[in-house]
């Protein structure tokens, strides 16, 4: 387990095996780094470790969830190339913070991970806290809301 506390829920657990992650999956992370970095992109410490183990996977999951419809991915950061100056104009918080990760599988919205392994949805000019890591990613995939922040 790593220090995101994950919760994989046994579908989603079921739909990432199928798109072929495995709990001891490593990806190159290297081709995504180079070509994002040109843009102003800093690949951080938790990006490198989410995309390491989930970077590559499309997960194309639908239909009704827990607290909204179910969001498949795609975690491909170069999806988002092109959107740094949109990254940084959605919260003054996190700007410099957010690392591409992909996004919604038929492309609404954009995904991002911050320097402390947060996962956030991002669309318009609204950006989503959806949670730490591997939890978040499920989060997606199960429809489900991440609980209020205190």
């Amino acid at each position: 387990m790593r220090g995101d506390e994950r919760y994989l829920p046994a579908r989603a657990e079921r739909e990432l095996k199928a798109a072929g992650w495995s709990p001891r999956r490593r990806a190159d992370v290297s081709g995504w780094e180079s070509a994002l970095a040109p843009e102003g992109f800093t690949m951080h410490p938790a990006a490198r470790a989410f995309l390491t183990e989930f970077g590559g996977l499309a997960v194309p999951v639908s239909g009704p969830g827990r607290d909204y419809a179910r969001i498949g991915v795609r975690l491909d950061p170069t999806l988002c190339l092109g959107q740094k100056t949109w990254f940084d104009s959605l919260d003054a918080s996190t700007a410099g913070q957010l690392y591409p990760i992909g996004e919604e599988y038929d492309g609404h919205a954009s995904l991002a991970i911050d320097s402390a392994g947060t996962v956030h949805m991002l669309f318009n000019d609204q950006i989503k806290r959806v949670g730490p890591g591997a939890t978040g990613l499920a989060r997606l995939l199960e429809g489900e809301d991440a609980p209020d922040e205190p």
